[in-house]
């Protein structure tokens, strides 16, 4: 057998169960894995090679490491050599182990027992000393060894000692270490400089402090390039210069001026790449906001002061005006219900809006009647009631007859639909002067048809009045509207949007909305009375009334006061 020893290590021997593991594995049957490495207090030196081999366990175990298999390699065709490495760290270890053999063990058919291998007798007494209390003097004791299997009589070992690593040694490296990284270390570690958005760089002093004001809070010129406030970048500016002189200024959507005193206001702006806000607070407590989103600015509004009367009516026109997609208004509802029939006769309609005329109307005829009206009014029962002769029965049945005949005209003009599958413009199907038409239009992708049903197919019914007064009604196919049609009515060709009309449900729960928007009236007064007591408020004031503005700020805890004050430069006064 050839061994190589260490200068601690005697020769590495292989257990007689370790030798009946590796001649199965030598003849092709099983898998080994190998588990630990362990250091044992148990004095071999008073047993031959023998007894040593033919120990299944070792007494006094003190620290176990894991084994790694560096390499496998053929020695010839016969045998293989397996080479593994474990090491030993006093990391962590308090106090010093003494140790006199070390045992390797190993697992076949991944199997749970670990089978001691092999046994490596130390040459008296090894010792792996403690570690520093920091950690930075470590020791390593770290041991190759190389097993040559072939046949089952011909299983070698050999130990080397890779490496031990004492606390001299370590302590020495670990200061060149340190002389060579520290300083790139600190260097490393230190802040150059630093900057707020769009501020200047500012460097740390001798202490590595930095001098940081928020640039967004202070109060500023605006740039000397300005030509238009949608390029004014994020910060707090005062107004110094004309608003005509900027494209942009503070107009409202109909193009008419917002009254702020604007050379004497401040403007906010806060923005980003997707959303922000300009705002501007005047000394005359005038307030102008507006919006960025979609990569666009949108229309300046005024901000007023509110008032208890003024929230009271602005509550009372939403109710009444309330506007629900596009149903039907409580104003359109008021419309229906002053229009509908209160009395007949003194008859008042019943639930279903029915009046019962029976005892009111006179049956027969009068043989005096109107010769060209054959009719005659008289007063019977409290009020006027017509009467007719006895020819006027079949003239009424004749007119009727004419009217059915034309009713069931247009009746037949409606079925008569005419289909049009390919995509079709209801602006262009408005029909002849005088007649109805009707179209089924099957195109999911049809132009200028009711936007608000999923579904762009249905029934088009179109009634041309004269040539220039024109409706348009919309039935939407299945049940994508549900129970509600479209309608829509126009002079000339000014084309207007579709309305939908309002079900019985939609009267209900609009209704239902507008008593639950009333209720809650006192509610929304009492949460405006607490916005004005509870708002924050924002107010200039100049430099030398620094005093001022902490006190009304101080008294006022919804109160924020902004100081200007005079970056190293003169400004001009309002």
């Amino acid at each position: 057998m050839d061994t190589t020893t260490s200068k601690k290590m005697n020769q590495a021997l292989v257990t007689d169960i370790g030798r009946n593991l590796f001649s199965k594995l030598g003849s092709g049957k099983g898998e080994i894995l190998y588990t630990k490495a362990a250091l044992y207090t148990q004095d071999l030196s008073g047993m031959t090679d023998e007894q040593i081999r033919a120990l299944t366990s070792l007494a006094g175990e003190k620290m176990t490491t894991g084994i790694k298999v560096a390499d496998i390699s053929p020695v010839d065709k016969e045998t293989k050599q397996v080479d593994i490495e474990f090491a030993f760290s006093n990391h962590d270890l308090n106090e010093d182990i003494n140790f006199k053999s070390i045992g390797l063990y190993a697992t076949i058919d991944g199997g749970k027992e670990e089978i001691l291998v092999a046994i490596i007798p130390a040459i008296g007494t090894a010792t792996l000393g403690a570690g520093s209390p920091d950690h930075t003097s470590t020791q390593l004791i770290k041991l190759g060894v190389a097993f040559k299997l072939g046949a089952a009589a011909k299983i070698n070992i050999s130990v080397k000692q890779i490496g031990v690593v004492y606390d001299e040694d370590l302590d020495a490296a670990i200061l060149k270490l340190k002389a060579e990284y520290d300083p790139k270390i600190a260097e490393a570690g230190k802040v150059k400089g630093a900057k707020i958005n769009d501020g200047a760089v500012v460097e740390p002093d001798k202490d590595g402090i930095l001098d940081l004001i928020v640039d967004s809070d202070r109060i500023k010129d605006f740039p000397a390039d300005l030509k238009d406030l949608n390029d004014l970048p994020s910060g707090t500016y005062r107004t110094s210069k004309s608003a005509a002189s900027f494209a942009n200024y503070p107009k409202m959507q109909d193009g008419t001026n917002i009254p702020i005193v604007w050379k004497c206001a401040l403007i906010k702006v806060v923005k980003d790449a997707n959303v922000g806000y300009q705002l501007i607070v005047s000394s005359q407590q005038k307030y102008a906001i507006r919006y960025f989103s979609n990569n666009h600015w949108g229309y300046w509004f005024q901000l007023p002061t509110l008032s208890n009367n003024d929230i009271i009516k602005l509550i009372d026109s939403k109710v009444d005006g309330l506007n629900i997609g596009n149903y039907a208004t409580k104003t359109d509802l008021t419309s229906v219900s002053n229009s509908a029939v209160k009395k007949v006769n003194g008859l008042t309609p019943d639930g279903s809006g029915n009046v019962n005329v029976t005892s009111t109307v006179a049956r027969g005829f009068d043989a005096n009647a109107n010769a060209t009206t054959k009719m005659t009014e008289e007063n019977l029962h409290g009020g006027n009631q017509i009467l007719m002769d006895q020819n006027a029965g079949q003239d009424i049945v004749n007119w009727a007859k004419g009217q059915f005949n034309t009713l069931n005209g247009n009746i037949n003009k409606l079925n008569a639909k005419t289909e049009i599958p390919g995509v079709a413009n209801a602006n262009d199907l408005v029909g002849d002067a005088s007649s109805i038409s009707t179209y089924k239009l099957s195109n999911s992708g049809n132009l200028n048809v009711p936007d608000f049903y999923p579904d762009k197919r249905g029934t088009l019914i179109n009634i041309n009045y004269d040539g220039n007064a024109k409706t348009q009604i919309w039935i939407p196919v299945g049940n994508s509207g549900g129970d509600s049609i479209a309608l829509r009515y126009w002079e000339g060709n000014n084309y207007p949007k579709w309305k939908k009309l309002a079900t019985v449900q939609d009267t209900t729960n609009l209704q239902n909305q507008i008593n639950d928007l009333k209720k809650s009236n006192a509610d929304l007064i009492g949460t405006v009375n607490w916005l004005k007591d509870n708002a924050a408020i924002a107010r200039r004031f100049p430099a030398s009334q620094e005093a001022q503005a902490q006190q009304w700020e101080n008294d006022h805890p919804n109160y924020f006061a902004l100081i200007e004050k005079i970056d190293r430069k003169k400004v001009k006064a309002c």
